[in-house]
């Protein structure tokens, strides 16, 4: 719907228009004659359009519908108002004021003959669309009315579908959703299909495995809806079977493929270690049990790792047993060895310090009976007491007092005292 209101300069109207987005904000409007402006502004906000019929600033009326509302910011040109089509009419001249006539007198009136007759100017056709004006500015374009209109054409089908929405729920029967949770996925749709109601969901998807899998809820519940109404079933992989696929002693990775071929998912069962490690090569685990959605596998790859290792080690120990064996009785003949050779060095040395000891004391007593000799031999003053005290210190050196010293007093404190006390002299 379009509302213009030309008077004066002032331009405003109500618009709808059809847009293609550029992206931040800049759209190209178009026309039946191709883009006829460009509007700067995001869709649902104020904004202004820029075309050959002016500039306008437009509000949004109803977000999200394109009906907006513009006002004419510029003014119209003359050089636009003289553009616009007229209909080609003739001028209208002033009158001119009607001179009298002469008083012809009859007797000498002539008849004339016509030379030339002048055409009148031919009128070239009118456009179509445009009429008369009788002297009035130019003619406008007429405009459909606002129910041929393209807007009005897109409500009336909006309308009808509206319309046709209706009319199809008013006349979808009623009936009764049951509770279908423990059923089995076909048992489920079958009894769903005979209550007539045919828009049904199952999550996840059982791949067509309906007899494996079990209904664990429903929506909406059990009561009476329209048969049109969709139903969503969410549904588990029945796993009774597991201990049947899953045997004892198999290899884990051949159990995922047969529970594979068999319609089960990953998540529809667990895999357990006994050992509490983590499953992360399937090949190297063995199944123990299964059962209750749980499979146990134990890591025979691992088990059998570590009896080499074992064996490896055990070997390895009894020859390292060996091995300090040997090096205990090697090492036991040589203390032996040694032990004896240093007995014998001892004892050698032993009967040395013995031989030099006795030699010392040899040498020490020969030294004694020597200065005993001297001293008988040799007159002096000690029998009146003036001479001097003559000792042996322990060290080996001899040692004199001052002369009339009463005593061996002080004699050989620096040499580890008196070893022998030889008289005066």
């Amino acid at each position: 719907m379009i509302m213009q209101i030309e008077e004066g300069e002032t331009v405003m109207g109500f618009r709808i228009r059809k847009s293609i987005s550029l992206g931040k904000g800049i759209r190209l409007n178009l026309g039946k004659n191709g883009i006829t402006s460009v509007s700067f502004g995001k869709r649902g906000t104020p904004h202004v359009t820029v075309g050959k019929n002016g500039t306008r600033f437009g509000t949004p009326v109803i977000p999200g519908t394109g009906i907006s509302y513009e006002t004419r910011l510029d003014k119209p040109s003359r050089e636009t108002e003289s553009q616009r089509p007229v209909m080609n009419r003739r001028p209208i001249h002033p009158a001119t004021p009607m001179r009298p006539m002469p008083a012809v007198n009859p007797r000498q009136t002539q008849v004339l003959t016509p030379v030339s007759v002048i055409p009148p100017s031919p009128v070239p056709p009118m456009p179509n669309g445009y009429a008369g004006g009788n002297g009035n500015r130019g003619s406008h374009k007429m405009k459909k009315p606002w129910y041929g209109r393209w807007w009005a054409i897109l409500l009336y089908v909006f309308l009808a579908f509206i319309l046709l929405c209706i009319v199809a729920y008013a006349t979808t029967p009623n009936g009764e959703i049951p509770d279908m949770t423990g059923q089995t996925v076909a048992a489920a749709k079958t009894e769903l299909n005979n209550a007539g109601f045919d828009n049904i969901t199952v999550k996840p998807e059982t791949k067509g495995g309906d007899d494996k899998w079990k209904v664990e809820s429903q929506n909406p519940i059990s009561g009476e809806f329209k048969t049109s109404t969709p139903i969503t079933l969410t549904v588990k992989r029945d796993n009774s079977d597991l201990a049947d696929i899953a045997k004892k002693d198999m290899r884990l990775d051949a159990v995922i493929t047969a529970l594979k071929h068999a319609g089960y998912s990953s998540s529809d069962y667990v895999i357990e270690s006994d050992t509490g490690k983590t499953v992360d090569k399937p090949s190297d685990w063995i199944v123990l049990s299964a059962g209750d959605g749980v499979i146990k596998v134990h890591d025979k790859a691992a088990e059998e790792a570590k009896a080499k290792s074992e064996a490896k080690a055990e070997a390895a120990k009894k020859k390292a047993e060996e091995a300090a064996k040997k090096a205990e009785e090697a090492a036991k003949k040589a203390e032996e060895e040694k032990a004896a050779k240093e007995q014998a060095e001892q004892q050698r040395a032993a009967e040395e310090e013995a031989s030099r000891q006795a030699q010392l004391q040899a040498e020490q007593q020969q030294q004694v009976q020597q200065q005993q000799q001297q001293q008988q031999q040799t007159t002096s003053p000690s029998d009146n007491g003036s001479g001097s005290l003559i000792a042996i210190c322990s060290d080996g050196t001899q040692a004199a007092s001052a002369p009339g010293a009463p005593n061996y007093r002080g004699m050989c404190s620096g040499h580890g005292g008196i070893a022998q006390k030889l008289g005066r002299q």
